[in-house]
């Protein structure tokens, strides 16, 4: 991911720990967030960096949003269950190797496994 976009950032120039700290700070990255022009690709970075961490793990605000907000956007984004195996069932079929399917579907390579294993011993 190229982050050239960094450099039209309105926080370019501020203090890094505003985005860091608690309470009141965090309040008033938000409020510098919400003018920036590349604020989605910054929540984007954000949610990318914290990957599938734990809320205890997540921490700062990345595109004026907080930790909690993250987290509940990654869920909201995840495709339901059954919509997810089926995908990955696809993939599968089509040759897709597990790291591949693990990448484009959002999920770690055990998942991948699991899902055709589990498949593979309710057809048998």
């Amino acid at each position: 991911m190229s982050l050239d976009w960094m450099l039209s950032a309105v926080c370019a120039g501020v203090d890094p720990e505003l985005w860091h700290g608690a309470g009141g700070t965090l309040t008033k990255a938000k409020k510098i967030c919400a003018a920036c022009p590349v604020r989605p690709q910054c929540e984007a970075y954000g949610r990318e960096l914290e990957g599938s961490a734990a809320l205890k793990d997540r921490h700062g605000v990345w595109g004026g949003t907080d930790a909690k907000a993250r987290a509940r956007r990654r869920k909201q984004s995840r495709p339901a269950k059954a919509d997810r195996d089926a995908q990955i069932l696809r993939l599968t079929e089509h040759g897709v190797s597990p790291k591949e399917i693990a990448e484009l579907v959002g999920v770690t390579d055990r998942t991948v496994h699991r899902v055709k294993n589990t498949t593979e011993r309710s057809a048998a």
